[in-house]
């Protein structure tokens, strides 16, 4: 969605200007809900759920599957209005300069539960046993993720993917374990009550969780362990994501109606607080989708692959981080009590992990997918510094 080109040539014209960012600022384009501090309200308590898998030692399979409930902190601060690309139209030399605009984010989670898994025996037995470790036990109450970052949207001169989407907005990261990265996508704006059912439904999108690279056995199901003639298991290779299928991790406290975190449906939570929660709130106005993903040739002109991520030796060589992919969905919703204008953020994000070689004979690692869901609210503007100190898990 390119910006109208009055607003552009008016940001052209001032210059670039850097500055603490102001919510409804109609220079953010499609980021311009995203100023001030979001987070988990009393409604939305430990509404944020994460799964990833991690490499362990103690397991025959090599690894132990986590879960994590958490809340949430995202303030989004300052803006950087104006950017110049420089740029010369291959076609005739002429100057086709880009202009954009970014708005800076701060995140951290804090933990609230966890529960993990993972295959103490399987292989010659007729059924698996299974194990659980306190590791994570000593993260309750404290900080398990801290991401700076910048949000950015391209006002013109975008490429378009070969689906025909315009490539329109980018999200840059840093995490202190030793990764950084770029994504490109699209945006959108809508009324709400202009999309057809279909649409609303296809707005969050649902994500498989369970490690891909699977047993030999084509007819196998799904998550089912592989097994020799005589019946007893050669690798239980999904265990751990079979024990969460049947075992859904309800968190603590467990939140009401919802049946649990999965691996094979993990944005169930995101579609049941919006029936139960965000739907019954008053009139839902506009809805904005923002949808990045790191894999996505957002050149067109055949780079190496992968290229917007990098990592350091230790991450690289025990559980590279490949792929992200994420979208954001933000609602305008009109209280019917109050009249007031309220703002929600529903996010679902996966991260590839690429380690432990595939059991099914395929060339390469098994890759394991670090899947996150959050509901926030915006609370308040606030681009002081107050504001990200009052974000900090408590010590």
């Amino acid at each position: 969605m390119a910006m109208d080109r009055t607003l552009v040539k008016s940001m052209v014209d001032a210059g670039r200007e850097i500055k603490l960012a102001e919510k409804d600022d109609d220079k953010l384009g499609p980021l311009r809900w995203l100023p001030g501090t979001w987070k988990n309200t009393p409604e939305l308590d430990g509404h944020g759920f994460n799964l990833i898998s991690l490499p362990f030692g103690g397991s025959e399979n090599g690894y132990r599957l986590l879960m994590n409930q958490y809340d949430e902190v995202l303030n989004f601060i300052v803006a950087d209005v104006g950017v110049p690309n420089r740029g010369v139209n291959p076609a005739d030399g002429t100057q086709a300069d880009q202009t954009a605009v970014a708005l800076s984010y701060s995140q951290i989670i804090t933990q609230r539960s966890f529960e993990d898994s993972f295959i103490l025996k399987a292989r010659g037995e007729p059924d698996s046993t299974f194990g659980k470790t306190d590791i994570s036990e000593k993260f309750n109450g404290h900080g398990i993720h801290h991401e700076p970052g910048l949000w950015i949207f391209m006002a013109d001169q975008n490429i378009s993917h070969e689906s025909g989407v315009e490539l329109s907005v980018a999200r840059m990261g840093s995490i202190p374990h030793g990764n950084s990265f770029i994504a490109v996508g699209s945006a959108d704006t809508a009324d709400w009550a202009q999309l057809s059912d279909s649409q609303k439904r296809r707005l969050v999108p649902r994500m498989n969780g369970v490690v891909i690279g699977g047993g030999s056995d084509p007819d196998e199901r799904a998550l089912d362990p592989i097994r020799d003639a005589a019946g007893n298991i050669s690798i239980d290779y999904f265990g751990p994501y079979r024990y969460f299928h049947e075992n859904p991790f309800t968190g603590n406290p467990a939140i009401n109606g919802f049946s649990g975190f999965e691996p094979v449906d993990t944005t169930l939570l995101l579609r049941h607080t919006f029936n139960s929660f965000l739907n019954n709130i008053g009139t839902i106005k506009k809805v904005t989708t923002l949808q990045v993903d790191s894999t996505i040739d957002h050149a067109g002109i055949n780079r190496v692959v992968n290229p917007s991520i990098g990592n350091t030796p230790f991450i690289t060589r025990q559980a590279d981080t490949t792929a992200i992919n994420c979208t954001f969905v933000i609602y305008e919703i009109e209280d019917s009590k109050t009249g007031a204008l309220r703002y929600f953020l529903q996010y679902a994000q996966n991260v590839i992990l690429d380690f432990i070689n595939r059991p099914d004979g395929h060339p390469g690692r098994a890759r394991w997918p670090h899947v996150s869901i959050n509901t926030l609210e915006r609370v308040e503007f606030e681009g002081r510094p107050e504001a990200i100190v009052a974000s900090l898990p408590p010590l």
